[in-house]
C-alpha cells in the first residue's frame, strides 16, 4: 500500500494530540476535586468554587 504524508499531515497530528491532551487536563481539573469531595467537606467546597469559576451559572454572563 502506498501512502503519502505531506508536511501538513504531521502538524495536523501534532495539533490533534495537543488538543486532546489539553482537553484531558481540563477534565482532570474539573473532576479531581469533585472526586476527592466524596471524602472531605473542604474538597467539596473547593470543587464547587472551581466549577463556578470555569462554568458561569448565569446565562447573561456569556454575552
Amino acid at each position: 500500500m502506498f501512502a503519502y504524508l505531506d508536511a501538513g499531515t504531521g502538524s495536523l497530528i501534532v495539533a490533534a494530540l495537543a488538543g486532546g491532551i489539553a482537553g484531558v487536563a481540563v477534565l482532570f481539573r474539573l473532576y479531581w476535586n469533585r472526586f476527592l469531595g466524596l471524602f472531605s467537606k473542604n474538597r467539596r467546597e473547593k470543587a464547587k468554587a472551581i466549577s463556578e469559576d470555569l462554568v458561569p451559572q448565569n446565562p447573561d454572563e456569556l454575552k
